[in-house]
């Protein structure tokens, strides 16, 4: 019977005493199951905030006007879309989830939950000089803190062993080396954004839109596993 820390065969099922030191470890069903809610949420309360106008001759006027708000959604919605996309992409190549990566997850979830409030800040000031300057401040400094939760969670994930053993060793250097990149650019955009808003909001903004190119597609060191069925 292999024993507690023993190191186990990667093509067998994990143990859930498997990571000593890191509480009970699991399959990251629930954590997906509880990510896709808080992600779910994040992507349409901003449009609960969109508060259409009472109806009179000047209507359409007045619908046009809301054009900030329907901005600030479009981006909330854009960079909840994007984190979503890479969650449910690298949710499969993570295989167990102990305590420390949880308490990562969570700290990355709440980045994520609170995004549509700088966002607001900045694009329903957008018309004001002075809001729209520190708007700005506030949204990149939100996009930044949520890139770097993202970071915090992916290098938890490989101290902790949540990773796919049976990844090859490049591919997930690799993917490392992508997420660091970015990280460090998106930490570059803060004090960018204070000397120059403009160019701040710039480089975040390309850094975020980024991450919609395609990733690479995990390369496994023998056959790559099944899919799982999704219940």
């Amino acid at each position: 019977m292999t024993r507690a820390g023993d190191r186990v065969d990667p093509e067998e099922a994990p143990r859930l005493d498997a990571h000593q030191g890191d509480g009970v470890v699991r399959a990251t069903t629930r954590m997906e199951a509880f990510a896709d809610a808080v992600f779910a949420i994040a992507f349409t309360i901003p449009v609960v905030e969109v508060v259409i106008p009472h109806a009179d001759k000047f209507y359409g006027a007045k619908l046009l006007e809301l054009w900030p708000t329907y901005l600030g959604y479009g981006l909330s919605a854009l960079v909840v879309g994007i984190y979503w996309v890479n969650h449910h992409f690298v949710g499969a190549i993570y295989r167990t989830a102990g305590h420390r990566f949880l308490l990562a997850t969570l700290l990355f979830l709440a980045a994520v939950g609170f995004i549509a409030v700088p966002t607001r800040a900045f694009a329903e000031n957008i018309l004001d000089q002075d809001a729209r300057i520190a708007g700005a401040h506030f949204y990149v400094c939100a996009l930044s803190f949520a890139s770097l939760c993202w970071w915090l969670k992916w290098r938890v994930g490989i101290a902790q062993g949540e990773i796919d053993e049976r990844l090859e060793a490049g591919y997930v250097r690799r993917l490392n080396g992508r997420y660091a990149v970015a990280t460090l650019l998106m930490t570059a955009a803060i004090p960018l954004v204070f000397v120059r808003w403009e160019a701040g909001l710039a480089l975040a903004g390309i850094v975020t839109l980024s991450s919609l190119r395609t990733p690479e597609t995990p390369q496994y060191r023998n056959a790559s596993p099944e899919i799982e069925g999704e219940g």
